[in-house]
């Protein structure tokens, strides 16, 4: 997971992005500036997704939001998110599937179809700097901006279209 090159498309803006994961089916929604935490109540958007025209109000502005996927049902989508070195190394003894793979602030973002069921959890002894959003969670989505100044981007060969 750690030798990918990465593609952040310069060219698409945070709105394109937020539009194109809403095209897609996914519910998406405004994250604060360089952060995690959502600017509205996003308990709404588990069980319907965002119109055009709020994604447009959220995103068409200078405010600076991150975007963020509802994971579960309502998108598809359940994320394992990798963390730390140990995490990648035990997704790798463990072949983990090729999926799409976001390089996050800390680590990876895998995308996998949702299965029904599946719950988030994290800080589970056995599975060291893994955690997983599906029902009731939600993710930073590219080319959201991390806290440390770095861009969540598509790993080359792994994006959605992959």
């Amino acid at each position: 997971m750690t030798s990918e090159s990465y593609h952040s498309d310069e060219s698409k803006t945070i709105l394109e992005a937020a539009l194109s994961y809403l095209q897609r089916g996914f519910s998406v929604i405004p994250l604060e500036p360089r952060g995690k935490r959502p600017v509205v109540s996003w308990t709404l958007y588990q069980t319907r997704q965002a119109t055009e025209e709020e994604v447009r109000e959220w995103f068409d502005n200078d405010k600076g939001y991150n975007i963020g996927i509802v994971t579960g049902a309502i998108s598809g989508l359940t994320v394992v998110d990798f963390d730390t070195q140990e995490a990648i190394q035990l997704a790798k003894e463990r072949n983990f599937p090729v999926t799409p793979l976001a390089k996050t602030g800390k680590g990876y973002h895998a995308y996998c179809q949702y299965k029904e069921g599946t719950r988030n959890f994290q800080k589970r002894a056995d599975l060291p700097g893994i955690d997983l959003r599906s029902d009731g969670g939600y993710v930073v989505a590219p080319p959201s901006v991390h806290s440390s100044g770095s861009v969540y981007q598509w790993v080359q060969g792994r994006g959605l279209d992959d």
